[in-house]
């Protein structure tokens, strides 16, 4: 056996399925093997596409997502992606073709040192004998699958990977299920008398409890304390927002895009129990004190995560299913037989504090004025979709603010985000893995026509692989901050703001249905036919022609019942 062909039935014994990229130099020794194997490797129309493609079938299925890279400038063109799953904690693989052992360092054409990763890898292996190919898959997989995720680049030198080895040498076993830590039970001990002697404790979610499977866990230790539960962006959906629990998006103490719910119940919490986020700047928070007089208990698997940002009273290295489960024995022994439960005053507060909000904001989602706004295309399509049968991304700068703290994730993994690197047009790839590894689902993503114009051919990709996405492309001509702020001396010159293009023509030659809408009426029509097209099988594109607008930034004085935008 062939290096190459021992790589490919690794992969398969770990039941790898699709390998996205693009073909080029270093990659031929996977070929034969690929040729007759069960994995579908294709190619996007991009290298950094490949890799969110893959990204995107991790965060939509809880899978590890594989993608692979030729040398040289295929290798760099990756690095948006991978550092987009590293900031995200997301397990990807990337197969990265190089050069043979014996021409680098020698300045070969198109030689890059894969040493241009290590900040943005959880691991990075390199084959460098055709003997170690089952020693280095199975490390990369359970670095994959142990631990907090992230993503692992493999460096293939093509003359090892086309060298032969014995059947018996290249033999692979798989690792198999992930290798999770368990809590110390005193830590386990110190969290339950943090939070049965609270007045008033509140849940955060991150997306450790996604990577987990931890929602279960995180829904039944709230309703037994009656915790109200925000998420994160990562984290959104961790937690039932059609539950009377929910508040939505915004951890403690602030985050960027929250909730006027979760706003107005963050000023009244006394405990905060954070599993499986990191408090990252900007957006998981703004950076601002934790409170002397409430308490933090902070549950990651990451060590690097616990005490970065905020000091807590109890911290907990473990995997966030294991130590949900322990702490909620812990809880139900201190509070004895028959108590706990849902309060209704709680309840009833977190009803009329998302009301309040929710009101507040839908002058801006039902205006009749053209063109139509951001927050009204998004809330449009919302009413016509099945929420339990839906997936839907966001994608960085004005569809962010659009999507994330109004659409509501009703189970874990219908609603695919990601904050640490914001990569522009990452839910175009995104959504092609998700659809991928969700193909009964709608699957959906917004983004604006700055970033469609990075990224928008890889809607030929989802044709030519019969993945029928539907794609809201935001079209307001421009980079939308910038446009509200031309007025300022300090703007950039309008060349460099102001953008054009009409996508909807282009997407019609790729061979996807695609409409654009100019008048708010037109929309949810446009929206149940091109629904109707994904159902057919077809990809699909709409196109709405919006004014910019601001994203939510609600000031600390912002109280249930004032006016928004």
């Amino acid at each position: 056996m062939r290096g190459g062909d021992a790589v490919v039935r690794a992969l398969e014994k770990e039941g790898v399925e699709y390998i996205s990229g693009f073909s080029g130099g270093g990659l031929p020794p996977l070929w034969p093997a690929l040729r007759t194997s069960s994995i579908t490797a294709f190619s996007a129309r991009h290298e950094r596409q490949g890799v969110e493609i893959a990204d995107g079938y991790a965060r939509a299925t809880g899978k590890v997502g594989v993608a692979m890279c030729s040398t040289g400038p295929g290798a760099t063109n990756t690095l948006t992606g991978i550092a987009g799953a590293f900031a995200d904690n997301v397990p990807v693989l990337l197969l990265a073709g190089q050069h043979p052992l014996s021409n680098m360092g020698k300045g070969i054409q198109q030689e890059v040192p894969f040493s241009i990763f290590d900040s943005f890898v959880k691991w990075r292996g390199t084959i460098g004998r055709v003997e170690e190919v089952p020693g280095v898959m199975r490390r990369a997989f359970n670095t994959l699958r142990s631990g907090s995720p992230g993503p692992v680049v493999l460096e293939m030198p093509t003359d090892v990977m086309t060298r032969e080895a014995p059947d018996d040498v290249l033999a692979y076993e798989p690792v198999g299920p992930a290798s999770r830590a368990a809590p110390d039970r005193r830590d386990i001990d110190a969290a339950a008398e943090v939070l049965v002697n609270a007045a008033f404790p509140v849940l955060n979610v991150g997306g450790g409890v996604l990577s987990a499977d931890a929602a279960e866990e995180a829904r039944e230790l709230a309703e037994l304390l009656s915790m109200p539960v925000a998420s994160t962006l990562v984290g959104k959906g961790a937690f039932p927002e059609n539950h009377p629990l929910s508040i939505g998006g915004g951890v403690y103490p602030r985050s960027r895009y929250a909730s006027g719910a979760a706003l107005h119940i963050n000023r009244k919490a006394d405990a905060v129990l954070a599993v499986g986020n990191s408090f990252r700047l900007p957006n998981a928070t703004d950076g601002r004190a934790m409170p002397p007089d409430v308490k933090l208990v902070h549950i990651n698997a990451n060590p690097a995560d616990l005490n970065k940002r905020y000091h807590a009273d109890v911290s907990i290295l473990a995997d966030a299913k294991l130590a949900l489960r322990e702490l909620i024995d812990a809880v139900r022994d201190r509070l004895g037989p028959g108590r706990g439960g849902l309060r209704e005053e709680v309840v009833a507060e977190v009803h009329e504090a998302r009301s309040r909000w929710m009101q507040a904001w839908m002058p801006t989602m039902t205006d009749a004025s053209t063109p139509t706004n951001g927050y009204r295309a998004v809330y449009d399509l919302q009413q016509v979709v099945d929420l339990d049968k839906t997936i839907a991304l966001h994608d960085a700068g004005g569809s962010r603010g659009y999507v994330s703290p109004f659409w509501p994730a009703t189970r874990p993994r219908s609603y695919v985000g990601m904050g640490g690197m914001a990569a522009m047009g990452w839910s175009m790839g995104a959504a092609i893995g998700a659809k991928l590894g969700r193909p009964d689902h709608l699957v959906f993503n917004v983004l604006g026509d700055s970033s469609f114009g990075m990224v928008g051919m890889e809607v030929e990709t989802a044709v030519r692989m019969k993945l029928p996405t539907l794609t809201l492309v935001l079209n307001n001509g421009g980079i939308g901050g910038s446009l509200m702020a031309m007025d300022s001396p300090s703007a950039p010159p309008a060349t460099v703001v102001e953008l054009g293009g009409n996508f909807a023509e282009v997407v019609r030659g790729l061979g996807a249905h695609s409409e654009r809408v100019e008048v708010p009426g037109d929309l949810a029509p446009a929206y149940r036919r091109a629904i109707q097209a994904t159902q057919d099988g077809q990809a699909a594109l709409v196109e709405v022609m919006i004014r910019p607008l601001p994203t939510p930034e609600l000031p600390d004085t912002w109280q249930l019942g004032d006016p928004v935008i």
